[in-house]
């Protein structure tokens, strides 16, 4: 049995209708037929290391009165029930797969069962699709990639060592209730000794930045007061999630953001925040709706250490951010980006680790659903100044070819959370010589995502030419 943290249980609780706190993968495999990767060959590779990956196993219990956070009970997996087929209808191609991909998404998984699954998807010419949905209460970004690993060939000639998943007893309720219950000083505690770090650092955490007074106290409890502060201004991403979601993927070649790393002195990261401000900046002069103002986005950063025991469940803290869409030329783009990301990793460093989890801590359980709720109602209300405009993520990927059943793997398009509020998320993963790039949206906001793809590739292309012209002026 599992605890969830707060964190954890943050993904769970705030649940709704229209949110449902689930991401995907996106792997397309090179494929002669639709014979090479099949449900029953991905059934047959799950099956394989399925001890070797708990969550898979892992079934959401509640508490009684809500006197605890829910835990993770280990039980039977019925692989028919999280492995699925499907056909795209012709002529298939790229954004049909993407409305496939949406459709999942916007589908709350089952909690009587293991929070996931695993569509493969059949119809592109020469291409085979395979999407990975997990809850975010079971893995993060990173921990993900071990579940992404089962269906990849790899040398599994040595056993593993992993212990046979032991099918757990559901809880006894009256048990969780009372342990709950002693719990309670021991929280308490631990969010007292916390609460000066947290309350410096309030500012950092997306939903309660939407609070009044927020950013003014963790100024004044950080002795900055003079600092100006980061605000957001509002844009067509800042609504309440609709029913629907939209998924767009592209690639974009990853040694074309290397050069320009290299050329102007800075980080992958900061070419991807000002590839992103670029390309939203021509998105929103198009439809007429560019604010002034930078936009200001989430960026979540992974604090698992390699030697982690723990390799599951969340472990991120928050950058928060100004985007370069305010700046007409792309190179001050790229300065704004390398200055801006300079400034908030340092903010970010001062910050513990722990302080998304340290925030909600203090929350009592009983009414935890509610305030996480009642937060996202406050981001996404008309009447409240967004907290952010929407999520960016940058994922170091693997830079070796990787195949599945003999089938070459050429691209793994990520596919994460929108929340109420900010509904645009940007994830890019590099994969050998490209920059494989998932957007999703709310389907209503982001109306125009397949244009957005073709706007990075368009900033892209006007950086690295005029790259190319300072080297050769030089």
């Amino acid at each position: 049995m599992r605890r969830l943290s707060s964190l954890d249980a943050q993904f769970l609780a705030a649940e709704h209708d229209n949110f449902g706190g689930h991401y995907s993968g996106l792997a397309i495999f090179e494929t002669e037929d639709s014979t090479t990767i099949t449900a029953a060959t991905m059934r047959k590779r799950v099956s394989a290391c399925l001890d070797e990956l708990p969550p898979l196993h892992w079934k959401v219990v509640t508490v009684p009165l809500s006197l605890d956070h829910p835990v993770f009970v280990q039980t039977e997996v019925e692989l028919s029930d999280h492995i699925f087929e499907s056909t795209l209808p012709a002529p298939a191609d790229d954004e049909k797969l993407g409305q496939a991909v949406a459709g999942i998404l916007s589908k709350r998984l089952d909690r009587d069962k293991p929070l996931w699954r695993l569509d493969v998807i059949h119809g592109l010419p020469g291409r085979t699709a395979v999407v990975i949905t997990l809850h975010h209460a079971v893995a993060d970004g990173i921990a993900a990639s071990e579940v992404l690993a089962a269906i990849l060939d790899t040398d599994r000639s040595q056993p593993s060592g992993a212990a046979p998943a032991r099918v757990e007893a559901e809880p006894n309720p009256v048990g969780l209730a009372v342990r709950g219950l002693a719990a309670l000083p021991v929280r308490g505690a631990r969010a007292l000794l916390a609460a000066p770090r947290t309350l410096a650092h309030l500012d950092q955490v997306p939903a309660v930045r939407a609070l009044p007074g927020v950013r003014t106290l963790a100024q004044v409890v950080r002795r900055d007061g003079d600092a100006t502060p980061l605000k957001a201004p509002r844009t067509r991403f800042n609504v309440k999630l609709s029913g629907a979601r939209t998924v767009a993927f592209g690639t974009v070649p990853f040694d074309d953001i290397k050069a320009l790393k290299a050329h102007y002195g800075i980080t992958v990261n900061d070419v991807v925040i000002a590839l992103c401000g670029g390309a939203l900046r021509r998105r929103l002069i198009a439809t007429g709706d560019l604010p002034a103002d930078p936009l200001v986005a989430y960026i979540p950063v992974s604090k698992r250490s390699a030697d982690a025991p723990d390799r599951f469940g969340n472990a991120i803290s928050s950058i928060i951010a100004p985007v370069p869409t305010h700046l007409a030329k792309p190179v001050d783009r790229l300065t704004f980006a390398h200055q801006t990301m300079t400034d908030a990793k340092r903010r970010t460093s001062a910050a513990p680790d722990t302080l998304l989890s340290d925030v909600n801590d203090p929350i009592p359980v009983p009414i935890f659903g509610i305030a996480a709720r009642g937060l996202m109602e406050i981001a996404s209300s008309r009447f409240a100044r967004p907290p952010i405009n929407m999520v960016i993520s940058n994922v170091p990927g693997s830079p070796t070819a990787m195949t599945s059943s003999g089938a070459p793997l050429r691209a793994t398009f990520p596919g994460s959370l929108v929340f109420d509020g900010f509904a645009l998320n940007i994830t890019v993963v590099s994969y050998q010589d490209g920059l494989d790039i998932g957007i999703v949206g709310d389907a209503k906001a982001l109306p125009d995502a397949w244009e957005l793809i073709t706007d990075f590739r368009r900033e892209l292309e006007e950086l690295t030419t005029l790259a190319h012209a300072e080297r050769s002026s030089n």
